[in-house]
Parts: structure tokens; sequence; C-alpha cells
């Protein structure tokens, strides 16, 4: 996940001096702007490099000179759930909130971090007080993610739901319907699946992950030359992994018979 661009408004300690309303506290208050504003464009760029200890650490420098900058909260709390730091991220997502309530952004990333965690209604607690906010422009990803609740819940039909309306909000959403596929998968309603993997490559044709699930369904339904097309579009485009380890031994096995 990208970290967004975020204002530092700098905070310092109060001396007798600025207490005194000195002509020297503009300048003070200008310099923590500076140097926080600094650390946080070093730790920004860090995270986006994928050093993400680094830039926490220059996050942090930055939060101790605007700790009630409530997107600098927010940017911590995500760069610790991806660090796996999941009770520090909890930490900063309910601070960030307590400083900017109506922060959709950070309702759906809380909501994010809830499903790590497997606090399926939490999590769908967090991305529903994303959608209330008339003014947030991506419901579209707060309905998926809450699909994503309901499917580990095992609430099937509620999980359709959610990803129409995702859908409904933004059709070319490709990730969205391979989540829709899943669904269908579970539910035995392949014609669907195979439905919503194609549109999932219609509109995400660099996307690897529907090539491999129409792949694994035609190989089950003994469509195999069928299912080693989407085999070997997957293995063109997908980067090294487990997914592909399987992906080569099916299509052995479908090119042995």
């Amino acid at each position: 996940m990208s970290i967004r661009t975020i204002t530092i408004i700098g905070i310092f300690i109060l001396s007798p001096i600025l207490l005194l309303g000195c002509a020297g506290s503009s300048v003070t208050t200008t310099d923590a702007k500076s140097n926080a504003r600094a650390l946080e464009d070093m730790g920004i760029s860090l995270v986006r490099q994928g050093n993400l200890r680094g830039g926490l650490e220059q996050l942090l420098k930055a939060v101790k000179l605007d700790p009630k900058n409530p997107d600098l909260n927010h940017e911590l709390a995500i760069v610790y759930r991806d660090l796996k730091e999941y009770d520090l991220s909890l930490s900063y997502f309910k601070r960030t909130l307590s400083l900017r309530p109506k922060l959709s952004e950070a309702q759906n990333n809380l909501g994010t971090l809830y499903l790590l965690m497997k606090q399926w209604d939490l999590a769908i607690k967090s991305f529903q007080a994303a959608i209330n906010n008339i003014l947030y422009q991506t419901p579209e990803i707060a309905y998926n993610n809450m699909g994503l609740a309901y499917y580990n819940k095992g609430l099937y039909e509620k999980a359709i739901q959610s990803y129409q309306k995702a859908l409904d909000a933004s059709p070319d959403y490709s990730a969205c319907h391979v989540n829709l596929g899943l669904v269908y998968e579970m539910l035995n309603r392949p014609e669907d699946a195979i439905d919503a993997y194609n549109k999932a490559i219609k509109y995400g044709a660099q996307n690897p992950s529907p090539y491999l699930r129409l792949g694994r369904l035609y190989y089950r339904l003994g469509k195999m030359s069928d299912a080693s097309t989407m085999l070997k579009k997957f293995l063109s485009i997908a980067e090294e992994g487990s997914d592909k380890e399987e992906a080569q031994k099916l299509l052995e096995t479908i090119e042995s018979r």
C-alpha cells in the first residue's frame, strides 16, 4: 500500500519565552514544521522503497514533533499493520480516529487490520463507518473489503451483496470480480464464477489471479483445453512463487494425459 502525502503542523514545548509571546515564537514554529515535514518525506520515501522499518523510524521522529496530526498517525498505523505489529497499529488507528473521526480512509484501513486479526465483526463495523461518510470517494474499496469479511464468516449471500455494491460503484474493479467468483465457487455456481473471472480479466488483463482461478475451475470441470490455456497465460505473467509452482504442476498433469 502506498503512503499518501500528508501535511505536518509542527508543535513544540512551551518555554517561558514562548509563553510571553515573543517574536521568536513564529520562527520556532516554522522550524518545527520544516523539521517534521522533512522527517515525514524521508519516512514516506523509505516506505515506498520497501524499507518499512527505516520509514517507521523517521515517521516516529516526525510524530514527536506533531503528535496531533491525524494523517501522520494514520501513516504510522499502516506501517505498523504492514509490519504485523497489530497492537501498535490498532493504537495508532484509534488515535487517528480520535483526532479525525470522519476520516473514512482510516476507517477502511482499520477494517483491513481487523481482517488480518480475524475479527470479522469489527472489520464489518469499520467498513460500514467508512461507507456511511457521503464524502468518501472510494466506497467500492470498503464494500469489497466488507465482502471479504462476510466471506470469512461464511455469509456468502451477504458477501455477494457487498461485492455487487462495490461493482455498482466501480464496474471495472478487477479484484472484486475475482472475489465474487470465489463466492460463486463456494456456492457451486461454476458458470457464474467463470463469468466473474472473465470480467476480472476484461478489466485487469495483467492481473494473474483470475487466470489461475479459471485454470483450476476448468480443470475441476474437466475442460482441459480451457484449463491449459488459462494456466499458460497465468504462468506468462505471474511472478515467482508457490502459486506459479502449483500452476506448473497442474499444467504438467494436464499435458501428460
